[in-house]
């Protein structure tokens, strides 16, 4: 039988049996404990996902006034609403009354929503408007002088379209906590003059396997081994003369291109790779206006560096093969729900928005060769883990002895800023920011 740690014993000491962060000697570890106990699981619920900024949702899933989204912060159900001057707001998804979902269904729009359960009623911006029958309640004043309104978030802020949500009141600001990340960001959101969207049909799948490993599937060194089948399709279209409406990244060549891999501090952090067909890729149908509004070097970093960037906790943009959100939401300690849009630039020519959405399914999209192979990978991980929970892990060390601090060349011609910079897309020191800021909460939530 497997041994449980108990929660309530679990303290700062056993957090060395974590993480092993000793780079200066060539050395940074992670235990094989951090992916399936289920005490630190509930740990990570309360000291990460309940102290830091997590992505909800993006504002074009919220057009018009009232329109509402359902989202998650670790395990709890969240509500964001756009009230009738058009704000956003972000609640628990539970009424004050006995706690029931408030709404159940994925978004819509209300200017009033009832809880089915006794049928209090809230407007979009989450004030109780309604105490059915309150008049013959029989309530003591104390009661009726208390606030019935919906539970707001601590915080909420959005940047670039993106809407974060927190439930620590003392969180630093968003931009703060986004760091260097900030720059790529602006590279995905500026797109369009118009804004960005989040296209129909995204898509929800659980897999049975830790949050944290879907975190690490930006590093490029996996893309060879798992996904041969989809580099063995790339080589029959080009044997076939190219002529098909996808018009792939030529993925072949990943691992002799130009790339590198940033970190950008506070457990954000970025791959990235020139590729020589970047004019295939959906932005390359508005080169000239992309240059002209941006110049050169940042419209070449837009259109022709393929990205993977992860902010920590939750959130990975993929700007590659079309261009990806994917949200991560811890379930329990082995199994993780994940949601994946395809984000395209507002206005963008039709044979663009075309070419962006075959793109995803082609790869990304969940009849595409990436997301089947990518989560077969994972739920082998999730059951080779029980093997030695306390043995560490030798997956970090690839290209530690490239890093340097500070931007490299790549980083200085469109003015990004991350804390260490490495040598290719294929190393994985990437991820060492990732469970650095892991660490880094932990300490601050079990010290406290």
């Amino acid at each position: 039988m497997d041994q449980v740690s108990d929660y309530g014993n679990f303290g700062l000491e056993d957090l060395d049996d974590c993480v092993n962060d000793d780079t200066k000697n060539g050395r940074f570890e992670v235990s094989r404990r951090m992916f399936d106990d289920p005490a630190l699981f509930e740990l990570e619920m309360e000291h990460i996902f309940g102290k830091t900024w997590v992505y909800l949702g993006h504002e074009s899933q919220l057009p018009e006034p009232h329109d509402y989204l359902t989202s998650r912060i670790g395990q709890q159900p969240v509500l964001i609403t756009r009230d009738g001057d058009n704000q956003i707001h972000a609640f628990l998804n539970s009424c004050p009354h006995r706690g029931a979902e408030l709404v159940g269904e994925r978004r819509g729009n209300k200017k009033s929503m009832m809880c089915s359960f006794h049928g209090w009623v809230f407007d979009s911006a989450g004030k109780c408007l309604d105490v059915r029958a309150s008049e013959k309640g029989a309530y003591p004043q104390e009661f009726k002088d208390q606030n019935h309104d919906l539970l707001a978030l601590a915080k909420v802020e959005v940047y670039g379209g993106f809407i974060f949500g927190s439930l620590n009141s003392e969180v630093d600001d968003l931009k703060t906590h986004l760091a260097g990340a900030t720059g790529m960001i602006d590279m995905l959101s500026d797109q369009s003059e118009q804004g960005m969207e989040l296209l129909k049909g995204g898509i929800r799948y659980t897999s049975r396997s830790n949050w944290k490993l879907q975190l690490e599937n930006i590093d490029g060194y996996h893309f060879f081994p798992t996904h041969l089948s989809y580099i063995g399709l790339i080589q029959r279209r080009v044997d076939k003369g190219g002529d098909d409406d996808v018009k792939a990244i030529d993925a072949r060549e990943l691992g002799s291109v130009q790339g590198g891999n940033y970190d950008f501090g506070n457990g954000h952090m970025m791959d990235w790779a020139y590729m020589p067909n970047g004019g295939d890729r959906p932005l390359g149908f508005q080169r000239d206006k992309i240059e002209q509004r941006f110049g050169e070097p940042k419209a070449r970093w837009m259109i022709d560096h393929v990205r993977n960037l992860m902010l920590y906790p939750n959130l990975l943009l993929m700007d590659q093969s079309s261009s990806t959100v994917r949200m991560v939401h811890p379930l329990s300690v082995d199994e993780t729900l994940v949601e994946v849009y395809c984000i395209a630039p507002k206005g963008e020519p039709a044979e663009a928005r075309l070419r962006r959405i075959r793109q995803f399914e082609d790869f990304l999209g969940p009849a595409g060769l990436a997301t089947p192979d990518d989560q077969a990978l994972f739920e082998k991980c999730q059951r080779g883990l029980k093997g030695q929970k306390r043995g560490w892990l030798q997956g970090y060390a690839r290209g530690m002895d490239r890093l340097i601090e500070g931007p490299d060349e790549a980083a200085k011609e469109v003015d990004l800023r991350p804390v260490t910079s490495g040598g290719d897309i294929d190393v994985e020191t990437l991820i060492h920011g990732s469970y650095r800021q892991w660490l880094k909460l932990m300490r601050e939530g079990l010290g406290n």
